[in-house]
């Protein structure tokens, strides 16, 4: 198993795959070099920042200890200047030590089917997915060819890339706009699973390979006419805390105070359907999976959370929601208020596009400009992203991402 420890992914090392019970022992030191830099943005945004002094390849406990204070207070960190590109291992090692009670260093989503197999090689995961053996909880995302030698993966081996025209409802985007630059916001969501398994407190992603290319277009697709300006793919962002405030004070109340049932099987449950074009929320046109077609599952694995979470270091409280994903609202304006049922669809999703929709506006996104090398840590308990497309001429997008289950489910 080879990893390249430079931009141009031509220098290898052996590596050794981490488990569960060796990953919470960084080096003990007295002070960490950190520094942390808050993001200046020209909109509303206000979280974010920049790290610098800190290798991952070799952080320490003091390391941590400035990482998670800075994340739990910026919600998005960018670790610039790294000597080399971050190892799988510690990769992983990085997203667990923020969860060292979780005790089975499981996907946040699974098991992974066998992708690919040819002679001694094994490849898990999924088109859009592939799982490096090196470190079976870190994927590779984006769109594109893999660098040469690049782990245990073939020559000339490709991940696929998401397209609009697959998932959303038309009209799609042009292929010649789309090859000029045009771009959509796939899906707005946070990072989980939504049936059984408690979703990451933190997501992790490195810039392997970057398309090269001018700014593209995002199209919001919604009617109203809106456009942003982002780097080819970036991955937007927006603050639940933000999309809470936005809310009117009656609305506000009332989330507060609400929870979601989430489909079984959730993104089975969906994948016959079709998103609106913003990403935010799944059409009602009745084409989603029936309960009975999917594969086995029971109500005591049904995830119900509070649409509000809580922030452990700062008390913020969020706005957490995925709209593509909820099967119920039960919804209650006051602690000790009666509380309301709403099973049909069509007004979940209503409710859903009311209180996602305001925050879903250019002043309150940020779309991180991936640079090579550099490493995004979020806490994702209190952002919602989506990926965003770009032309394949500018070539390809390949990031390794990092998602381990929590612990335990979120509460209010």
């Amino acid at each position: 198993m080879v990893f390249a420890v430079s931009p141009t992914v031509t220098e290898a090392m052996p590596l050794k795959t981490l488990t569960v019970h060796e990953i919470y022992c960084p080096p003990s030191a007295a002070s960490s070099s950190g520094r942390v830099v808050p993001i200046k943005h020209d909109n509303n945004v206000d979280f974010g920042a920049e790290v610098y002094g800190i290798d991952l390849n070799n952080f320490t406990s003091a390391d941590f200890a400035l990482i998670s204070d800075a994340l739990h207070r910026h919600k998005l960190l960018v670790f610039k200047e790294q000597p080399e590109m971050l190892t799988p291992q510690q990769q992983y090692r990085l997203t667990s030590c923020f969860d060292p009670d979780e005790k089975t260093g499981g996907f946040a989503h699974g098991a992974d089917p066998v992708l690919y197999t040819d002679k001694d090689v094994t490849i898990y995961g999924l088109p859009n997915r592939p799982a490096i053996n090196a470190q079976p909880q870190v994927h590779i995302l984006g769109r594109g060819e893999v660098p040469t030698n690049h782990f245990d993966f073939p020559p000339g081996f490709k991940v696929k890339g998401i397209d609009h025209v697959d998932f959303h409802l038309p009209p799609h985007i042009p292929q010649a706009e789309r090859d000029a630059g045009a771009s959509r916001f796939y899906q707005w969501h946070w990072d989980g699973s939504l049936y059984k398994i408690p979703p990451p407190r933190v997501g992790c992603l490195l810039a392997v390979r970057t398309p090269k290319g001018p700014d593209v277009t995002v199209h919001w697709g919604d009617g109203t006419g809106r456009t942003m300006k982002i780097a080819p793919g970036a991955t937007a962002m927006v603050a639940g805390s933000r999309a809470l405030e936005l809310l009117d004070p009656e609305l506000r109340e009332t989330v507060l105070y609400s929870r979601i049932e989430y489909a079984p099987h959730a993104f089975q449950w969906m994948s016959t359907a079709r998103s609106t074009q913003l990403g935010h929320l799944i059409e009602t046109e009745g084409r989603e999976m029936p309960l009975d077609k999917l594969s086995p599952w029971s109500k005591d694995n049904i995830c119900v959370y509070p649409m509000v979470w809580t922030n452990p270091v700062t008390g913020e409280k969020s706005l957490q929601v995925h709209g593509q994903g909820a099967l119920k609202l039960y919804l209650k304006s006051s602690p000790v208020g009666d509380e309301t049922v709403v099973t049909d669809l069509k007004e979940v999703r209503a409710f859903m596009n009311r209180i996602m929709s305001p925050v879903l506006a250019p002043d309150n996104i940020y779309a991180h400009p991936h640079k090579e090398q550099d490493v995004i840590l979020w806490y994702n308990r209190a952002l919602w992203h989506s990926i965003t497309e770009f032309p394949e001429s500018y070539g390809p997008r390949i990031m390794h991402q990092c998602n381990v289950a929590a612990s335990d489910h979120p509460s209010a």
